[in-house]
C-alpha cells in the first residue's frame, strides 16, 4: 500500500539530484563569466543581484505568492551569508586563477558533512565517505597543478577561503529554513539582501559605481540568469529533497566546469595533473550520484 508514495518520493529525489547537478554546472560557469566583466567585483555583485532580485520578485508576484517581510526576516542570515560569499568570491576571481578560487570552495563538503551528521543526523555510508575523500584529494591535485602559474596570487586564495566559510553557512541556513519558507521565497529574499549588502560594502569602501558598457551588461545578464536564477533556484529546491551532504559534495563539480571553461575560453593552462584530477572528480561524483539513486529505489 505504501508502494506508490515511496515511488513518488524516489522520483522527487531523482529529480532533485538532477536539479542539484544542473545547479553546480551553472555555478561553474560564473567564474569564467566574471573574468569577461570589466567593472569591479563589488559592482558585479550589485548589478547581478539587482536584476536577479527584480526578476524573482516579479515572478513570485505573478504566481500569487509575493515576497513578504516575514520571508525576508526568516531568510536574513542566509542573505548575509550569500552576500559576503559573493563579495569574497568575486574579488578572489579578480586576484587569482579561476581554478584556485573555485577549487578552494570545494572543501565545503568536509565542513557540511560534519555539521549534517551532528545536527541533522544524516547518515553517510562508508562507501560514500571513501569516494568523497577520493574526490576531495583529486581537487587538491588541481590546485597543486596551478599554484605556480602567473595568474596565481595568495591574497586571492585567502579571499577564496573566506568565501568557503560563508558559502557553507548559506547552505546550512537554506536547509534549516526549509520548513518556514519556500525555496523560491528564500532564493528571492536572499538575492535582495545580497544586493543591499554589497551596495553597503560599496559605500563603506568608497567603490565608485560606474555605468556598465553594453558588453558588460550582456555578461551581467548571463551571470544573473545562469548562475543566479538557474543555479540558486535549482539548488534551494533540491536541498529540500536530498541530504545536505549530497548537495554539498556535488559542488566539487563546480571547479571541474570552471577549469574546463577557463581552459577553453580564457586560455588558462591545464597540465597533466589537473586533467587527471578533473577526471577523477567526475568519476567519483558520478559514483556517488548512482549510489544515491539506487538507495532511493530500494526505499
Amino acid at each position: 500500500m505504501n508502494d506508490k508514495p515511496s515511488r513518488k518520493a524516489s522520483s522527487y529525489s531523482r529529480l532533485a539530484l538532477i536539479g542539484a547537478a544542473f545547479a553546480v554546472t551553472a555555478w561553474g560557469s560564473s567564474g569564467v563569466i566574471v573574468k569577461y566583466i570589466t567593472v569591479s567585483s563589488t559592482e558585479i555583485a550589485i548589478y547581478r543581484f539587482a536584476f536577479y532580485s527584480i526578476v524573482m520578485i516579479v515572478f513570485l508576484k505573478a504566481r500569487g505568492t509575493p515576497l513578504t517581510f516575514e520571508s525576508m526576516k526568516i531568510s536574513f542570515w542566509g542573505g548575509i551569508a550569500l552576500g559576503l560569499n559573493v563579495a569574497f568570491f568575486f574579488e578572489s576571481l579578480k586576484r587569482t586563477t579561476v581554478v584556485n578560487a573555485t577549487i578552494i570552495g570545494s572543501l565545503q563538503p568536509v565542513l557540511i558533512s560534519v555539521y549534517s551528521y551532528r545536527v541533522f543526523k544524516e547518515k553517510v555510508s562508508r562507501r560514500d565517505i571513501f569516494i568523497g575523500v577520493i574526490a576531495l584529494v583529486a581537487t587538491f591535485g588541481v590546485v597543486a597543478g596551478s599554484s605556480g602559474t602567473t595568474e596565481w596570487d595568495a591574497s586571492g586564495d585567502l579571499l577564496a577561503c573566506a568565501a568557503l566559510f560563508t558559502w557553507t553557512a548559506y547552505f546550512i541556513i537554506s536547509k534549516r529554513t526549509q520548513d518556514r519558507v519556500s525555496p523560491l521565497e528564500f532564493t528571492a529574499a536572499t538575492g535582495v539582501i545580497t544586493g543591499i549588502l554589497n551596495f553597503l560594502i560599496a559605500l563603506i569602501f568608497s567603490v565608485a559605481l560606474t555605468v556598465p558598457s553594453g558588453k558588460d551588461i550582456v555578461w551581467l545578464f548571463i551571470l544573473a540568469t545562469v548562475a543566479g536564477l538557474i543555479g540558486h533556484s535549482l539548488m534551494n529546491w533540491s536541498l529540500v529533497r536530498i541530504p545536505l551532504w549530497v548537495g554539498s559534495i556535488l559542488t566539487l563539480f563546480v571547479p571541474v566546469v570552471s577549469s574546463l571553461l577557463a581552459w577553453i575560453f580564457l586560455e588558462e593552462s591545464l597540465n597533466a595533473l589537473q586533467i587527471l584530477s578533473t577526471c577523477v572528480v567526475i568519476i567519483a561524483l558520478g559514483a556517488i550520484l548512482l549510489g544515491q539513486d539506487k538507495s532511493n529505489e530500494s526505499v
